[in-house]
């Protein structure tokens, strides 16, 4: 009985090993397989968090972007970012086991790169060129905002196309006069500001002069042609110089029709409308008074081409020359023995 026991112990002994071999067995493959996945899962979600960027930078420096926050430049998460997460993001190995030898490329280093210029800056620096040139203070875009004259609100020129057109516009007509004329004018104590508008609340108004100061300004419509504008509005500035040095044109009245008062327009008196080189007057509004005769003369003076109405003993051809007299007369500038450019069509 006894050693029946003691076998029966034997096998219950037995069995109890062989359980815990198992239950330690299994245990041990449960922690391996859960060591698997959770390896497996982390790196799922590196390659998630590491996926590569590529970033293109130039010679710029790019601006604060807060779309760029918390990324290095090598494409990788910052510090910062990758701190909420308990498990240190590993960076897979990419470079090949027998990498194919290359000829590194030489960097060009010899030559810099070439700063870019804004079609802005190409009007600022105009702008200043023509300013040093001659004296005159130039405003446009912005800078005209909100100015109004002669009851005439008007509309500020944005477009930089269109500003670097009227400036050089305007480097080319005020280069047609002696390089000393207008560094006359000022020295006289007659100041000159051009405001470059794009129009004016009126939309046949092409130019206004203020001279209700000696601080003189001109605005012009760049909508319409830039010369004829330019030139005509020059001389409203030109007549306030020869005034103040005595000039009074006494005589010009004589030029026109027997009995004929400004004010009262008749379009068969003008050249614009008839063609006929008899014309008195070169347009309608020529008529207005004979401060606008003699500007809207000058503007047809400095035209590029020539009009019938100012061959020799026509009406027309005696105001043109009465203004180049009064010209050399009163401007130290202008010489008697010089063709200057108004005087093509004299002379």
């Amino acid at each position: 009985m006894d050693e029946h026991k003691d076998r029966n112990l034997c096998i219950v002994r037995l069995l109890i090993l062989f359980a815990f071999i198992c239950i330690f067995s299994g245990y041990s493959f449960y922690v391996d397989e859960q060591n698997y996945f959770s390896a497996t899962s982390s790196s799922s979600s590196d390659t998630i968090k590491n996926n590569p960027v590529s970033i293109t930078t130039t010679e710029e420096v790019l601006p604060e972007d807060t779309s760029l926050e918390g990324v290095t430049p090598s494409g990788e998460t910052s510090t910062s970012e990758s701190s909420s997460s308990s498990v240190t993001p590993s960076i897979p190995n990419t470079t090949p086991s027998n990498p194919t030898p290359t000829t590194p490329s030489t960097p060009d280093v010899t030559t810099p790169s070439t700063p870019v210029v804004t079609i802005e800056q190409t009007n600022q620096a105009l702008r200043e060129q023509l300013q040093q040139q001659y004296p005159i203070t130039i405003r446009y875009g912005l800078e005209t905002s909100g100015y109004s004259v002669g009851g005439l609100s008007t509309v500020a020129l944005t477009d930089p196309y269109a500003i670097q057109s009227a400036l050089s516009s305007l480097s080319t007509n005020i280069s047609l006069y002696p390089s000393q004329f207008f560094q006359e004018i000022r020295s006289s104590g007659y100041s000159l500001t051009i405001y470059l508008i794009k129009r004016y609340s009126t939309n046949n108004v092409t130019g206004v002069t203020d001279s209700s100061t000696k601080n003189v300004v001109i605005s012009i419509a760049t909508d319409y042609s830039f010369a004829e504008s330019f030139n005509h509005e020059i001389f409203h500035y030109i007549d306030n110089y020869i005034y103040s040095r005595g000039g009074r044109y006494t005589t010009w009245n004589n030029l026109n029709p027997l009995g004929y008062q400004y004010g009262s327009v008749n379009s068969n008196l003008s050249y614009t409308v008839t063609g006929l080189a008899d014309a008195y007057f070169v347009n309608n509004y020529a008529q207005t008074d004979e401060y606008e005769d003699r500007a809207s003369t000058f503007e047809y003076m400095m035209s590029s081409s020539k009009i019938s109405c100012f061959s020799i003993g026509r009406p027309i051809w005696l105001k043109a020359k009465y203004i180049s007299e009064q010209l050399d007369l009163f401007f130290d500038s202008v010489r008697p023995d010089v063709t200057e450019y108004w005087e093509r069509y004299v002379y």
